[in-house]
């Protein structure tokens, strides 16, 4: 029997107010064939295509024009249902059905990045960070306890590089970060040598990531477009990932 492989990817499309934009972000999109899609400073319209669904933030915390989102999840899989968060601006979390496997409960989130506020909390020395970190940190340790029969994907902008060597973000918020990760027993699978954007953008790396609980194993190694030294500008100043997961036996 072929395994079932679940291709999950995220995306943050650095808000396209145009439609011209949209076209273009949307035919890579179609082009990678993912099965879950996690788009952050995205636009209502921006799709995958005409079988996919769509959650999305309805609310903002900063000016934005219309159809403006911080998260959207896109999945051609039934949504059976869309999770309160610590912070309904920023993040998202949805329960998907995968066909023949666990339920996955995907949540997306945008991190507080160098410089960018969080509520009334300032950027300085990373308390913005930290206590979104730590708010964000709650939802996914409680949703995994309530719904054990759940799997669990935590993806979108961290705006906090996790590669071997730095490129954006702070040591402090780096040690958060990992620290937060195993406290909700999540594994990033575009860390370190992991970090797919190193292969072919040594200068950058991602602070965009995808994390997984203990039952999802890494069927390839993760990508990232597009395949160049730096983002291609007219597209996302963000890198793309992919993340393909077997899904052989979780519902044993």
């Amino acid at each position: 029997m072929k395994q079932p492989i679940l291709r999950v990817a995220n995306w943050n499309v650095a808000r396209p107010q145009s439609q011209p934009h949209r076209e273009r972000l949307a035919e890579v999109i179609q082009a990678i064939s993912a099965d879950i899609w996690i788009l952050t400073e995205t636009h209502e319209s921006l799709s995958p295509g005409p079988t996919f669904t769509c959650a999305t933030t309805t609310v903002s915390d900063r000016v934005c024009k219309p159809g403006e989102a911080w998260v959207s999840i896109w999945t051609h899989f039934p949504t059976e249902q869309v999770f309160p968060t610590s912070d309904s601006a920023r993040t998202l979390a949805v329960r998907i059905l995968p066909e023949q496997t666990k339920p996955i409960i995907v949540y997306g989130t945008v991190l507080p990045w160098l410089g960018s506020p969080w509520r009334n909390i300032p950027s300085a020395d990373g308390a913005a960070f930290a206590a979104a970190l730590e708010s964000q940190l709650s939802d996914w340790i409680s949703l995994q306890h309530e719904h054990p029969d759940c799997d669990f994907i935590l993806a979108g902008d961290f705006n906090q590089d996790l590669a071997q060597s730095h490129y954006y973000g702070s040591r402090k918020n780096r040690a958060a970060l990992n620290l937060a990760l195993k406290s909700a027993k999540l594994h990033c699978l575009t860390a370190g040598e992991l970090d797919p954007v190193l292969k072919h953008a040594p200068t950058h790396a991602s602070i965009d990531h995808i994390c997984v609980s203990s039952d999802l194993k890494s069927a390839a190694p993760p990508i990232s477009w597009p395949a160049l030294s730096k983002p291609q500008k007219n597209l996302s100043d963000h890198f793309g990932l992919l993340v393909s997961l077997n899904l052989t036996g979780i519902n044993q």
